[in-house]
This record gives structure tokens, sequence and C-alpha cells, in this order.
């Protein structure tokens, strides 16, 4: 049986058991929406700039949530993300995202669904299902160079197992079981990472994520990927597919400034095997490395509620996996964060990518500029 069959069985078993558990159990409504407002100025490689466009955005998640025994819980959600320049409407529901980040504006679908065993009082979990994972370096402008799903206004899922071990410990350790579809997986993939290789359809995320402070440092994980036969390193067209292994690492410290809170993290990824050749293979030639790396500063409360955070990032050509970065850009923004109150969220950002390397005869590198202003609220 394919993993893309399996993750449609395991799906549609789950959806048939929560309605029926949910009528007895203890049910909650639970959601999100989120507006935004954007506005982007692109500089091209040839030094053409493109007129400003502006569009409104829109992401509502509606679920339930259901405990269904003292060791069960069940959540469903629908999500779709919504624009005005969006061409069509549609229903998406399959294994796989349509772009290499999620879905598409006019998109609708079912972003988790999935049963959750934890026992009182033991040290593990277990999740299966369709779930969202979310792995980041923490800061007012949080982003990941490996596990996000669905940041900003973007919607992205994780079909699978995910296996919590550690709960009560300093340490806890993660294992991530992803089925992926032979189009493609719902995290986020960019080519040439392709799927359609048997041994390619479940893929592996494991970490190890600190759960109590060491002196200012509040976060330490240290994670590695591993997606076997994906790697389309000679072109998607040609048959063979390389292993695609990726290495990162978060840290991120804080400390009390005059009545404020700051902040200050950095992560590090690395990919060893790229479209450029092998770290294995020094006589490999090709501009795909596989270095990634961000750093980013916050500063919270110097007004109570208010916050405002600088991330620079860096990420290589062979790096494959980050929802938050374009593989072979550079990435600054700054961005500023109010909480009204527990429920509601107001952010404005400014931010500039600019591509690492063009092609020889490109008259410059290309820049886009882009600002947003953002509100959500959560139920």
């Amino acid at each position: 049986m394919s993993c893309s069959r399996l993750t449609t069985l395991l799906l549609c078993a789950t959806g048939a058991l929560l309605p029926a558990a949910a009528a007895a159990a203890d049910t909650r409504f639970v959601g999100d929406v989120r507006l935004e407002l954007a506005a982007s100025e692109q500089d091209t490689r040839e030094g053409e700039s493109l007129p400003r466009e502006e569009e409104l955005r829109a992401r509502l998640r509606l679920g339930l949530e259901s405990q269904l025994a003292e060791e069960w819980l069940g959540r469903i959600r629908l999500a779709g993300r919504y624009g005005t320049e969006q061409d069509r409407s549609r229903f998406w529901l399959k294994a796989w995202a349509p772009t290499p980040t999620g879905l598409e504006l006019g998109d609708t679908t079912i972003d988790e669904l999935y049963l959750h065993y934890h026992r009182p009082g033991s040290s593990w979990s277990l999740r299966a299902g369709r779930f969202q994972g979310e792995f980041v370096l923490d800061g007012v402008a949080a982003k990941s160079l490996d596990r996000y799903n669905s940041p900003e206004t973007e919607i992205s899922w994780t079909d699978g197992l995910h296996l919590t071990y550690g709960l009560d410990s300093a340490w806890r350790s993660h294992l991530v079981l992803q089925s992926n579809a032979s189009s493609g997986s719902g995290q986020a993939a960019r080519p040439p990472l392709a799927f359609d290789d048997d041994a390619s359809q479940v893929t592996m995320f494991a970490a190890l994520e600190a759960a109590e402070p060491l002196g200012p440092l509040t976060q330490r994980v240290f994670a590695v990927t591993w997606m076997p036969s994906t790697l389309a390193a000679d072109g998607l067209a040609a048959p063979a597919r390389d292993d695609y292994l990726a290495l990162t690492a978060k840290l991120f410290a804080e400390w009390p400034i005059a009545g404020m809170r700051g902040g200050v993290g950095i992560e590090y990824g690395y990919a060893p095997t790229t479209p450029a050749g092998s770290l294995f293979n020094p006589a490999a030639t090709g501009d795909a490395n596989g270095e990634a790396w961000q750093a980013t500063l916050s500063l919270w409360d110097f007004i109570p509620g208010h916050a405002i955070g600088y991330v620079h990032g860096r990420v290589d050509a062979g790096w494959l996996l980050s929802p938050d970065f374009g593989n072979g850009e550079k990435l600054y923004e700054i961005r500023y964060q109010w909480r009204v109150s527990s429920k509601w969220t107001m952010e404005a950002a400014l931010r500039q990518r600019q591509e690492i390397k063009v092609p020889a005869d490109a008259e410059q590198v290309g820049v886009v500029d882009d600002f947003y202003i953002r509100f959500t609220t959560r139920f």
C-alpha cells in the first residue's frame, strides 16, 4: 500500500471516530482569524522597478477539540487562506500541498485531523494523523530554517506520527515520521526535492529540546531531518535521487533590562549533500551550497504589551526546507508587535529579500521590499 493511500485511510478513520466520540465527550470550539494588508515593490535582475503591489489577505481556521477519554484527545480543523488577488476558490483535500510552502490563495483544506494519546503521569505522548509542527527560533520575529507549519498567513501540515519523550525531564526528544505523496509533501520542501521515489514517501525529523533554562539560555534545540531518495541533484527529469540530510541548532538567550526583557538568538543549519554535490565529494562543483543561518534580536515590554524584533538571515541555494526563507536569498526584517489582550495581537513589519547570486549576464541581484500590518484573534 502506498504512503499516500495509507495517509488517506488514517485521515478518514480519524475523521470517522471524532464525531461519534465528541457527542459524549468534553468538546470545545477552537480557531483563529488573521487579517493582513501587504504591499511590496520589486527590483528585477534586469534593473527594472516593478509597480507597487497591494493585497488584502485573510486566513481562517475553525475547529473542534474533544477530550475523548482521560488519555485521548481528538482534534479536527478546517483552514483556508484568501486574498483580493486570488483567481479562484477550491477545496483542497490531498496528501500534498499545491506549492512548495503550502496552499495557494483561495484554497481551503483540513489542516488538522489527529488523535493525541498521553496517559497522565507518563513521560511520553503520541499524535497520529494530520497535525501542525512548530520548531522556531524564539523571538518577536520568530522564524525557522526547518520545521514550521503555517507561518504568517500560510497553511501547511504534517501527515504522520509525532512521538514526544521526556515530558517531565530536563530534555525532551521528538521523533516525527512524515508520510508524503509521490506528487509532493504537506511540509515545506523546495525544488529540487521530489517525492516520486518509493523510498522518499516516509521522511524523518528528530529533535532534542531543552525543557529547562541554563542561565540566560532559554532555548536549546538540536535537530536532524532525513529525507531518503528526495534530492534530484541532476534535475527533476533525471531518474536518480540522493538522500537529503539537514542539521540545525537553535539557541536563544534572555535578560532583564531596566524593567524590560531582551533576547538574542541564532540558528544554524547545514545540509552536507546538495545540488552542488556532496561533502564527501570535494570535486563536485556548483553554487548550491547547503549552509543557512539566522540571527535575531528582541525587546519586550518597552511599553507594557509592546515588543520589537529584528532578524537577519542568509540561506544558500542548497538549503531547501525553510518556509520562511527562500533558498538562495538574504532576508532583513524588523517587526513590531502589540499584544492587545490574551486573544488579540497586532503586528507590523518591514522586510527586504535579496538574491545571493544571479547569472553572469544579469545586471543586479533581485530585491523585494515588502510591508505588512496584521491582526490576529484567537478563540
